[in-house]
């Protein structure tokens, strides 16, 4: 089975290794496969409209303010919602990740507050909606931090069937609490992942997984975690607003 590799992967891949051996070896094979291409003397003529662009460096835009006092994106949608006492201190080339429950998405939002994407999320656990203090419940409200990222898909893009690949599926972050909203209902060990036991195999690690409920992690579809938020991850801190519903 193959698995076709989107633009923002293949972007991904280069940027992740950039300068290394791998790399490099990378862009030798690519030459030598376009050039056994039939009209391959024209795409890798020096003077092709693609070499001449790739070649110019374009002028550094102007560095895009950060919003004073950090940043809270939060809309009419989270209005009555419990959610993140802080404002996230973001930096150039940050993201912040705002999970609404209720609506079960999630948005983007970059350094400045600009709107990046939405895409389809859960942060439910095993209980009531409005529940959050018991272990397997909802994930607890609050401003969290990615922190390490196991990059399941990258060790092994099809990989036998095991509770960790039908539990977590592609790519996990851990999310690091920074309001101490999990120490303070006794829990710990939230993260972002994809997959889904209940989904069965190999359904837990398809691209576009179902979206059952966790123990109390964010859970995501596998090809969104590969597409969307891990090249935000490699690019800057990538901060998670959780807003759940009141009891």
């Amino acid at each position: 089975m193959t698995s076709p590799m989107t633009p923002e992967r293949f972007q991904d891949r280069f940027d992740a290794f950039r300068g290394e051996p791998q790399q490099v070896s990378g862009v030798w094979t690519l030459h030598a496969a376009i050039a056994a291409l039939p009209g391959s003397e024209a795409v890798l003529d020096e003077q092709a409209p693609w070499a001449l662009t790739f070649s110019q460096k374009p002028a550094a835009p102007p560095a895009s303010a950060v919003p004073s006092g950090g940043l809270d994106p939060r809309g009419s949608e989270e209005a009555g919602m419990a959610g993140p006492q802080l404002a996230a201190p973001v930096q150039p080339g940050d993201t912040y990740l705002l999970v609404n429950d209720r609506d079960e998405d999630m948005e983007a939002y970059d350094h400045t507050g600009r709107f990046l994407w939405k895409i389809p999320c859960l942060a439910r656990g095993q209980g009531a909606d409005t529940d959050w203090s018991q272990t397997s419940t909802d994930t607890p409200p609050g401003l969290y931090r990615l922190g390490q990222l196991y990059a399941d898909y990258e060790q092994n893009p099809n990989p036998p069937c095991s509770d960790t690949a039908m539990g977590y599926g592609w790519y996990s972050f851990d999310m690091e609490e920074l309001e101490g909203q999990e120490v303070a209902v006794g829990r710990a060990g939230i993260m972002l992942h994809g997959g889904g036991s209940a989904c069965g195999w190999p359904g837990a690690w398809a691209p576009q997984q179902p979206l059952h409920p966790t123990l109390g992690c964010v859970r995501l579809h596998n090809a969104d975690l590969r597409d969307k938020v891990l090249p935000r991850y490699r690019q800057g801190t990538v901060y998670v607003g959780v807003f759940q519903e009141k009891k």
